[in-house]
């Protein structure tokens, strides 16, 4: 494990904050309008772009920059540090890109990649269903061959950012009479078919971050199956690896920041006659905080060594994904503590809301609970 940075990534760091110093859009700019936020958003990832600052360890034949995988890490960490917009394309840039550069062929890499660097497409992950969350092998999607390609029918449910994508990763079953996790395959689906609807879903939050995916009879060229025939379940974990491993690193610097924000906002707070810092409970709080952000930030970094060193993200990320759903919502709760709800503002009260889905999303607790007994710990099943 190495905390510390290489002379050439100390160089890297600083260009890239001169970049965020005079580009760095200001929080307030970002429209409150969901249409007007992803466009805007959408504008902020190409100009990331074109600096070299997206893709940055993805092949430079599709579009990245072909270098370390660290020198992406040391980009997502000052940009977080400096509170600046997310990558809209998170979808492709965390989830499916990765899976399309490892098992997607030459001319799908050379179709797919480049757009997703630059935010001209969006994607979205058509993989939980209601019936097939936790236990995601038990889907009920179907995928029929036929001369033509592939029709599928079927549903899928919390697909983020749906209603603004232009191409949908679906799981879905191509045989039926195999054991559950053998029949499944990976899907392009272009969003824009006929059959496809997907229904935005508003949240607790007030945002419509999700979509309800329908698939009516859509039809998908056979050559928009990513990987072989059956080799959806593969794909699938190595998705869900990412997704829960490479996020750890970019999200505690930006819990640090947000809990850099939170003892400001508390600074000047006064209760019973004290200031609110004073007080032993506030304090214990924030420290609480603190540690479980820098827990999160040393395993995380633990972890990614293999990856950082040519390795794949290994079950070892699941642990990762717990630490940071237990850092997020503990600074969720502690901002309602110090502050009280009527000092904490919709900043906070939205932060502290969507922290609950942390034990759900990118895979249930007790899910990563029994993946690190089982595939890290060794432990016996009965």
């Amino acid at each position: 494990m190495k905390l510390a940075l290489e002379p050439e990534e100390r160089e890297l760091r600083d260009e890239v904050r001169e970049f965020l110093a005079e580009h760095c859009p200001d929080p307030a700019e970002l429209p409150h309008d969901l249409d007007e936020r992803m466009a805007y958003l959408r504008r902020w990832q190409a100009r990331c772009y074109q600096a070299g600052y997206v893709g940055r360890a993805w092949p430079a034949e599709f579009g990245g920059a072909g270098r370390p995988t660290v020198e992406q890490i040391v980009v997502d960490q000052e940009m977080a540090s400096a509170g600046a917009p997310e990558r809209v394309a998170i979808v492709g840039l965390d989830v499916l890109g990765p899976a399309i550069l490892a098992f997607g062929t030459d001319e799908q890499r050379s179709r797919y990649v480049a757009p997703i660097l630059s935010a001209d497409e969006l994607w979205s992950q058509g993989f939980s269903e209601p019936e097939a969350g936790s236990d995601l092998a038990s889907l009920r999607t179907v995928a029929v061959e036929t001369d033509d390609g592939y029709v599928i029918n079927g549903m899928k449910t919390w697909v983020s950012w749906g209603q603004f994508s232009r191409w949908c990763g679906v799981l879905a079953r191509t045989d039926p009479d195999v054991p559950k996790h053998k029949g499944i395959s990976l899907l392009i689906v272009d969003v824009d078919s006929p059959g496809v609807e997907m229904r935005p879903m508003e949240q607790i939050t007030g945002h419509a971050e999700f979509c309800e995916l329908f698939l009516d009879d859509v039809l998908v060229p056979k050559e928009n199956m990513l990987g072989r025939p059956g080799q959806g379940w593969e794909i699938a974990m190595h998705v869900v690896a990412h997704e829960r491993g490479t996020a750890a690193l970019p999200r505690q610097v930006t819990l640090r920041t947000w809990l850099d924000r939170l003892v400001a906002d508390a600074a000047d707070l006064q209760r019973d006659g004290a200031p609110v810092l004073a007080g032993e409970g506030a304090q214990a709080a924030l420290a609480g905080a603190l540690i479980q952000i820098e827990v999160l930030r040393h395993h995380a970094t633990r972890t990614m060594s293999p990856f950082l060193n040519g390795g794949a993200v290994g079950p070892e990320s699941s642990g990762v994904k717990l630490l940071m759903a237990q850092a997020e919502q503990t600074l969720g709760m502690t901002a309602l503590e110090v502050l009280g709800d009527a000092a904490a503002g919709e900043f906070w009260h939205e932060r502290y809301l969507y922290s609950r889905a942390a034990s759900i999303y990118g895979g249930a607790q007790q899910i990563q609970r029994g993946i690190i007994a089982d595939r890290v710990l060794s432990l016996p099943k009965e």
